[in-house]
């Protein structure tokens, strides 16, 4: 049996990235938002879905990014653009919060993207890349 696919989302407010502050297990690391996608469901209408899930807002998707394999699970990344607003955690994340698993959506400077622990690793580089591509436009 394969692994569901994901849809990572990629979403700016200006020079802010939105991420998804974790701890699990005691161990502190941040991730892109997004999830599996469901039967039926492309990439891009899973990653608008999960973007309102996870964090309130509504977004549309604006770009391709990437589809990277991670270990043995397929992850298409996607540029999507917001209505303002601030995130508020919300889906399966909210109910499966406890005080050793806590999820945190924030906007967060693109300049201190460097000091985040995102993982997967590879998910730094397509950040970046987006956002040179959407300043240089």
């Amino acid at each position: 049996m394969n692994p569901r696919e994901r849809a990572v989302c990629v979403c700016f407010d200006g020079s802010r990235v939105l991420l998804m502050r974790r701890l699990k297990g005691g161990r502190r690391y941040t991730v892109l938002p997004g999830g599996g996608i469901e039967s039926g469901e492309t990439p891009a209408q899973a990653a608008v879905r999960e973007l309102a899930e996870e964090t309130g807002l509504v977004a549309t998707v604006t770009g391709d990014l990437a589809t990277v394999d991670h270990d043995d699970r397929r992850a298409h990344y996607l540029l999507l653009t917001a209505l303002p607003g601030e995130p508020t955690l919300g889906g399966p994340e909210a109910l499966a919060q406890s005080e050793d698993n806590r999820y945190w959506p924030s906007w967060v400077p693109i300049a201190e993207l460097a000091d985040e622990p995102l993982v997967p690793e590879e998910a730094r580089e397509i950040v970046l890349r987006a956002f040179a591509r959407m300043r240089a436009t």
